[in-house]
């Protein structure tokens, strides 16, 4: 029986950009350099990119839950019969509710129910967008929140979020 982090594994990701995003000309910014996963011995490989430069494919509102619902519907619906893949996020140019920058079901990944996932963009640092993506991936791979009683809580600093000490927590 081989040890599940000397095999590697595979997602194969795509990413939508609703057309409020599009609008903001922010979707050729966002890095997908996720080395953090390394160590978990997983690849994420970028299959597709999908923009909405006309209108969004689904509702995208500002309530985070409802964003997500109607996403993860299109996405089985219309996107995974046209498009195999493993999961996909959407980045929204749409201001989200409350303090949600992402949202994501937990032990979702592969399903195609709910593999997927939520981000808004939510800074002018296209590092922020990634980082969010890369947490929402997360919680499709089962990972819950850190606390500080586990000896990582991701700190932010006085110009936001200290993502040197994010990387570092992972």
């Amino acid at each position: 029986k081989r040890h599940a982090q000397t095999t590697t594994k595979y997602v194969e990701l795509i990413i939508v950009a609703d057309n409020r995003e599009v609008s903001r000309g922010q979707t050729s910014h966002h890095p997908l350099h996720l080395p953090f996963y390394r160590a978990l011995n997983i690849r994420v490989a970028l299959v597709g990119l999908e923009v909405w430069s006309d209108v969004d494919k689904c509702p995208i509102t500002q309530d985070p839950f409802t964003t997500l619902h109607e996403f993860l519907d299109w996405r089985k619906v219309k996107l995974l019969p046209q498009k195999p893949h493993d999961n996909a996020q959407l980045i929204s140019g749409v201001y989200f509710q409350g303090t949600t920058i992402g949202m994501a079901p937990i032990m979702s990944m592969c399903t195609a129910e709910q593999s997927g996932g939520i981000v808004m963009d939510h800074s002018d640092n296209p590092l922020g967008a990634a980082v969010t993506l890369a947490h929402e991936l997360g919680h499709n791979f089962g990972m819950n929140h850190d606390t500080p009683e586990r000896g990582c809580g991701c700190r932010e600093g006085e110009r936001g979020h200290n993502y040197g000490y994010y990387y570092s927590c992972l």
